[in-house]
């Protein structure tokens, strides 16, 4: 979760998957062999709780250092992201073969923010005709100051080639990007990330690892399978081969397999590899959501035990829910009986002693959920979403580390989401399974230390806990 200065609140960005706004939609290219990849995540901010940022990209334009040459077009249509995940991971805009060339800069096209917060800041807040009061969860479509941003400075001039093909990551900087007014002004810098060998093979280079892509399988054949990501529309082929892994999925196979994959259901590629000879790789597929359900995901905000309901901030939904759109704070209502399930997601470690995820009394603010989609009802006091089914899927939160007693260790200075409903440290286990980027192990932390974590986060009598999957220094 991410913080604004001007507020005190948790942020979170989510990461939908790139694809056509406003009707728009852009379609995978054709296999062919591939120099660069576009990528974009957040680089973690400071103070209110935006719950839910979402902005078009209409335009990415690499320019070569020789300005008579045009300048190559990486993003054909416009690509609605939504940031709520990108703390710790990156969403993918494109994959192109960009010409063999040196290139002096790029300029990325904004358009259409849209955020929802959570107002902790003491004090109404007000936009045009609109006031969130102090306490509120409010949806805003700010205005944007600028709609163009070109980066020339570091990693720029970089050679691209299909000997030498590099990631490029865009770092959208959330805190500098929302002014006090809540209006954006686009704040990015950028970084450059060489390909590295599949599994030692110089053959095939490995350009990017996107984490978290989930949509509505469309086509299967005995080599791959297509998905679409609802809020976007963008469409993905997904290849396979024998080390990638089927997980969830209720078939014959055993292990499962390819053949497990049906169109219609919702399915999350948890590792995406994006290879230079133009195939999209997966390493790991989960099943979501069977044939004919729908799925809502989100972050809690509220829990109301004695009624069996909660408050969520939708960041996905898998497939597109009538009545329903990413941004929205629903009330979800829990059926008697209804499944509680955990989503693993890979982590080691198993399940810490003490902790359960078995009832409504199990659920915590900035838990996030995936939430099986029965009923949609609206009415003047806001949509309530009934549903049999709650999966605790993997949470983000930014925080200073206070202590460390490797593998575990403690941290504070927590979004405010959290230290408004009295949370004000959480305690991190980490385990075989969980990843650390820009730092090599607890061991390596020092008290102190910014960090962005991932995983999953689990209600106790004392302070929460959360399974790291991930570690990231900023």
């Amino acid at each position: 979760m991410r913080k604004l200065a001007f507020l005190t609140s948790a942020v979170l960005l989510t990461a939908a998957l790139v694809g056509g706004c406003g009707g728009g939609s852009q379609t995978t290219q054709p296999l062919a062999p591939r120099s660069l990849s576009l990528s974009i995540r957040d680089n973690p901010p400071a103070g209110v709780s935006v719950l839910s940022f979402e902005i078009n990209v209409t335009g990415a334009n690499l320019q070569p250092s020789d300005t008579t040459k045009p300048a190559v077009s990486l993003v054909s249509s416009p690509i609605e992201v939504e940031l709520t995940q990108l703390e710790t991971e990156k969403a993918l805009l494109n994959a192109v073969n960009a010409p063999a060339d040196t290139y002096s800069s790029i300029s990325l096209t904004f358009a259409n923010p849209e955020l929802t917060i959570l107002n902790q800041s003491g004090q109404p807040i007000t936009m045009g005709t609109q006031t969130c009061l102090n306490g509120q969860v409010c949806e805003f479509k700010p205005s944007l100051n600028q709609s163009s941003v070109t980066v020339s400075s570091a990693p720029f001039p970089v050679s691209i080639s299909a000997a030498n093909p590099i990631g490029l990551v865009v770092d959208f900087d959330l805190n500098s990007s929302i002014q006090n007014n809540l209006s954006v002004t686009p704040a990015i810098t950028l970084a450059a990330v060489a390909a590295q060998p599949m599994n030692g093979n110089q053959s095939e280079m490995e350009i990017e690892d996107i984490e978290g892509v989930k949509g509505v399988v469309k086509t299967v054949t005995s080599t791959d399978f297509t998905i679409q990501d609802s809020t976007s529309g963008q469409t993905f082929t997904i290849n396979v081969d024998s080390n990638t892994k089927f997980e969830d999925f209720n078939c014959a196979a055993n292990p499962n397999n390819l053949s497990c994959v049906q169109v219609g259901q919702v399915v999350e590629v948890e590792h995406l590899l994006v290879i230079d000879n133009g195939t999209l790789l997966a390493s790991a597929v989960q099943l979501d959501e069977d044939v004919n359900q729908e799925e809502l995901e989100g972050i809690i905000v509220a829990v109301n035990a004695a009624n069996n309901q909660f408050q969520m901030v939708v960041e996905d939904e898998e497939p597109a829910v009538s009545g329903v759109n990413v941004g929205n704070s629903v009330t979800i209502s829990i059926n008697t009986p209804a499944q509680f399930a955990i989503d693993s997601d890979g982590l080691g470690g198993g399940i810490p002693s003490g902790t359960s995820f078995a009832s409504v009394n199990d659920l915590l603010v900035g838990q996030q959920v995936k939430v099986l989609t029965l009923a949609v009802s609206s009415s003047i006091a806001g949509t309530t979403v009934t549903t049999d089914l709650v999966t605790l899927h993997t949470s983000q939160l930014a925080g200073t580390v206070a202590s460390v007693n490797a593998p575990s260790f403690t941290v504070n200075n927590l979004p405010s989401l959290f230290t408004a409903n009295g949370i004000n440290q959480v305690q991190v286990q980490t385990s075989s399974g969980t990843e650390f980027e820009n730092i090599s192990s607890v061991s390596s932390l020092a008290t102190g230390t910014k960090v962005v974590l991932r995983g999953l986060l689990f209600k106790t009598a004392g302070d929460p806990i959360l399974v790291a999957k991930k570690v990231r220094k900023p």
